[in-house]
């Protein structure tokens, strides 16, 4: 195997942002590309994610002219880190989501959102139907997306943060194993990798206790064109999941790439690809 470029990724991150108060006290790191359609698309990452994992969406969606909204969740990236869980809780992550949309759309909306943040995302456009209904998201793309909850209370989540530490280089090789296709980049996944070991892990612990997930029934709520997209060998949120998902969405497309769990690192032309076909459609 060569061996990679330690020079490779030195210019990132490419998307940058700045600390934007978006709600008292909730002060988040969001991005914004100004472009000169009149779509706006926002990018919404999963748990232990960034911002800068839409990079590649990004550059190509930049040159395509649309503006673009990306930020990293309470917790991530460059955003505010409090240690209080309950600053984690659901309703204030779908609360911000809210915020960044209200603070950002324009004529036409679409969100792209990737693992946990697609579960934000649902909760996020069911409460927009009904708190804010002159705000519209005209379609959305479900990246590694679920029916239900993909990770339960207990097991793991139980124990104190002190053994969760400990045991964190077990925990990152078996996140590894089940987030990456066995022929991802291997210096790619290294790279990610090196980021995912400054996540706080009370903060992990966090988001998933207060995980709720939307409720299967009141997907039939969410009437715009949702194309949800599953990666073959993803151990996190499996294909089937995806597939589960998309029969209850009213107004679905669903979709199976050759990846793992990380689809917009590890496939960005097929990803790109499934977000035009949404822009065509929605």
């Amino acid at each position: 195997m060569p061996k990679a470029d330690p020079n490779r990724f030195a210019h990132l991150p490419l998307v940058r942002g700045q600390l934007i108060d978006v709600r008292p006290g909730r002060r988040l790191s969001v991005a914004v590309h100004q472009g000169n359609r009149d779509t706006v698309v926002f990018l919404g990452h999963g748990s232990g994610g960034n911002k800068d994992q839409w990079r590649e969406l990004w550059r190509n969606l930049s040159e395509q002219g649309y503006t673009l909204v990306a930020w990293d969740l309470l917790g991530h990236g460059d955003s505010d880190k409090p240690r209080d869980a309950s600053a984690y809780a659901w309703d204030e992550l779908v609360a911000d989501n809210l915020a960044v949309l209200k603070r950002y759309a324009g004529p036409r909306n679409l969100y792209v959102a990737h693992s946990y943040g697609t579960g934000l995302a649902m909760s996020t456009l069911l409460a927009l139907a009904r708190q804010q209904p002159a705000l519209r998201i005209d379609g959305a793309l479900l990246l590694g997306s679920v029916l239900h909850r993909p990770v339960g209370t207990g097991g793991l989540l139980s124990l104190p943060n002190w053994l969760l530490t400990l045991i964190r280089p077990i925990l990152a090789k078996d996140f590894r194993a089940r987030a990456w296709h066995p022929e991802a980049d291997p210096a790619l996944v290294d790279y990610e990798d090196g980021l995912a070991q400054r996540n706080r892990l009370d903060v992990f612990k966090a988001l998933m206790n207060n995980a709720q997930w939307p409720d299967a029934q009141a997907l039939a709520g969410l009437d715009v064109p949702v194309y949800v997209v599953s990666g073959e060998t993803d151990g996190l949120t499996p294909a089937s999941g995806g597939e589960a998902l998309a029969r209850h969405l009213p107004n679905a497309h669903y979709q199976v790439l050759p990846c793992g769990h990380q689809l917009m690192l590890e496939c960005p032309e097929q990803v790109l690809q499934a977000f035009e076909r949404l822009a065509a459609n929605a």
